[in-house]
């Protein structure tokens, strides 16, 4: 009877080790790692002297101009304000320039909140542009490391090793082209030469 028990527990031991090859071997060819890469957005926009360009951009913005001479006369103004409020003697007179510094502080809210608009909706579109300018680079160095998935790093990507940052690799890349003197903002960004989508 000891020799039955024998048979059975090798038997057993066959059964599990064979049910362990078919999951090892299941695990090797359905089961494909995926190399993941990180892209530092911001890093690749300084990296490419887009921000400078942007910054260049925005400062010759005839809204920002008008919005930096009003936000100038508006500091001039409430400084003069504020040492005669200093200065008031009575509660009618404090009143009264407090009451002036309110209505500066909302009409300049209500002048600058249109050009600060128009600001940010040139900023959203360079970024954009620059998106889909650089888009192309990102393809071809995935491409060459045989990556499946690059993700731009921002708050949602809490660590990653450096060893997994193509950054570097897509701003050599893209420097010929960024060199370029092209519009900062536009409709269609050009295709990048020698460069294809899949």
């Amino acid at each position: 009877m000891e020799q039955n028990d024998g048979r059975r527990i090798r038997w057993f031991e066959g059964v599990y080790v064979l049910v362990l090859l078919v999951l090892l071997a299941g695990s090797v060819f359905f089961m494909n790692p995926h190399r993941v890469a990180v892209v530092d957005g911001d890093q690749l926009f300084k990296a490419l002297g887009t921000a400078q360009k942007l910054e260049k951009a925005r400062q010759d913005m005839d809204a920002f101009k008008r919005g930096t001479a009003l936000l100038d006369a508006y500091n001039v103004r409430v400084k003069n304000l504020r040492s005669k409020l200093a200065d008031a003697k009575t509660s009618v007179e404090k009143d009264k320039i407090e009451s002036q510094i309110k209505s500066a502080t909302d009409q300049l809210q209500q002048t600058v909140g249109p050009m600060q608009a128009q600001v940010q909706a040139f900023d959203a579109n360079a970024v954009a542009t620059f998106r889909r300018r650089v888009q192309p680079f990102i393809v071809k160095v995935a491409q060459k490391r045989r990556l499946d998935l690059v993700i731009y790093a921002g708050p949602s990507v809490l660590y990653y090793r450096n060893k997994t940052d193509i950054t570097d690799d897509v701003a050599e890349a893209a420097r010929g082209f960024f060199a370029q003197n092209l519009p900062l903002v536009e409709p269609t960004a050009p295709r990048a030469p020698g460069v294809t989508r899949e």
